[in-house]
């Protein structure tokens, strides 16, 4: 059965060490019993070290058992009073009441006390009754003590119910506080995967729009080179160094993808000067009619400065769309325009290819999935127009406004 009960230390160590302070005061008082009678009260002994035992552990059960506890205190009180103990009392009830407000709620708290001064008149009274016996008339002095102490063993039980409840509270406090924390250090965890899970993705994304891009034109370059090996060597030469070229940016761009990104391919250059890069290549690698137009004032040419997360966003944009034109689009002709004022950059990429369906699998790809999670992480627009047999036209706006995340997407 005892095995079954629970128990737990004091959850406020100072608070224990006080009430061995007044079991040591109270056992003061059975010393010069002793010494006054000549004889050592062991039952008053016994009966402080029972209080300073129980005192060591309080039950964690349910009410009952608190119940059961705290009636075992005031059992052993009253079995004080019987061996006339009575100066002990109100110390005794203190610490019962100190200890009931671990074991009960705030209702709990209010009927020990409540019953604990109720106790304690009921004993002064006897106490009175038996004063009044041996000694008739009382002097005005006696009554005087006997109040000052009633009124001071009430406010005791009023202060020490506000400690215990500040203390209580302090310490509610604090556990809040550390729930809070553990709840924050989860959070803190679950935002560094989400971030992980975002960097694969961009990592992912970029290694299709890069590397998948490269690849392609390299690809075409060895092809042509091929065909003309036979016939016209010297301009199959061409080919194959840009091929060889070609070869020299895919490892570059596998290289800056294995180290997570970190720097912006093209910090150093001009929208307009990334865009015609890229443009320039898709040209000579394809074979396709494609044109530039710049309109307006661009990073690098007017007073408009374009951040280098825009730059970066438009030149994957671009060059992912020209290699789906190459890929898919069975175009003659492409243009590419961009237009740059002081709150806005639009970009539009135009083919005469024979176009697709919007919910066929191009339409659906990681491609433009891509396009779409880059502008939308710029806060801008992205709009694709298409039709089967009339070309392609995607567009892009992006705000200058708003504050743009250095995001590294190389």
């Amino acid at each position: 059965m005892l095995s079954l009960l629970k128990f737990q230390p004091n959850p406020f160590p100072f608070l224990m060490y006080t009430e061995w302070v007044m079991l040591a005061s109270c056992g003061s008082l059975a010393v010069l019993e002793a010494i006054a009678g000549r004889r050592l009260p062991l039952q008053h002994i016994s009966i402080l070290v029972l209080f300073c035992v129980m005192g060591w552990v309080l039950p964690t059960d349910k009410s009952p058992v608190k119940i059961l506890y705290t009636s075992a205190q005031i059992g052993l009180i009253f079995y004080g009073t019987t061996l006339g103990y009575l100066h002990i009392l109100p110390t005794l009830y203190l610490i019962v009441f100190i200890r009931s407000c671990f074991l009960f709620g705030t209702i709990g708290r209010w009927v020990v006390g409540g019953l604990s001064l109720v106790l304690f008149l009921t004993h002064q009274t006897i106490y009175v009754h038996n004063m009044t016996t041996l000694v008739p008339r009382l002097e005005e002095q006696f009554w005087m003590h006997l109040v000052a102490e009633t009124l001071m063993f009430g406010l005791g039980l009023f202060l020490v119910l506000m400690l215990v409840n500040t203390l209580l509270s302090e310490r509610q406090a604090q556990d809040n506080l550390a729930r809070a924390h553990q709840q924050l250090r989860q959070y803190a965890f679950q935002a560094e995967e989400l971030a992980t899970a975002l960097e694969r993705n961009r990592i992912a994304r970029d290694i299709h729009d890069s590397l998948g891009h490269v690849l392609t034109a390299l690809n075409v370059q060895l092809q042509t080179a091929v065909m003309l090996w036979q016939q016209q060597p010297d301009r199959a030469e061409l080919f194959l160094q840009q091929a060889r070229r070609l070869g020299v940016t895919a490892m570059q761009e596998v290289r800056k993808s294995v180290q997570s990104l970190r720097e912006e391919n093209r910090a150093e250059q001009s929208l307009s000067e990334t865009i015609a890069a890229v443009v320039d290549d898709f040209r000579q690698g394809s074979g396709i009619e494609t044109q530039m137009h710049i309109i307006g004032q661009t990073a690098g040419i007017g007073n408009i400065a374009v951040s280098a997360a825009i730059v970066n966003a438009l030149y994957r944009i671009v060059q992912e769309a020209l290699t789906n034109i190459y890929k898919y689009a069975q175009a003659t002709a492409v243009t590419v325009e961009i237009e740059t004022t002081s709150e806005i950059v639009r970009l539009s990429v135009v083919d005469n290819g024979c176009g697709f369906d919007r919910g066929s699998s191009i339409g659906t790809g990681f491609g433009l999935q891509g396009m779409q999670e880059r502008i939308a992480a710029l806060g801008g627009t992205f709009t694709l127009e298409t039709e089967l047999g009339k070309g392609c036209r995607i567009g892009v706006e992006v705000p200058l406004t708003i504050t743009v995340p250095e995001v590294s997407s190389s």
